[in-house]
């Protein structure tokens, strides 16, 4: 879980984080960190 999101009101109600993941696909998925030094509000590159 990605937490350094500014809050974001949504539908459903308030959402605080994501989840990141890259890769080819069926087997290949990787999930990715944010560095440490991360701020939220800040972009994901």
């Amino acid at each position: 879980m990605v937490a350094n999101l500014k809050p974001r009101k949504m539908r459903f109600g308030l959402s605080e984080g994501m989840v990141l993941a890259a890769g080819p696909g069926k087997d290949e998925i990787y999930i990715l960190e944010p560095h440490a030094g991360a701020k939220p509000g800040m972009r994901v590159m």
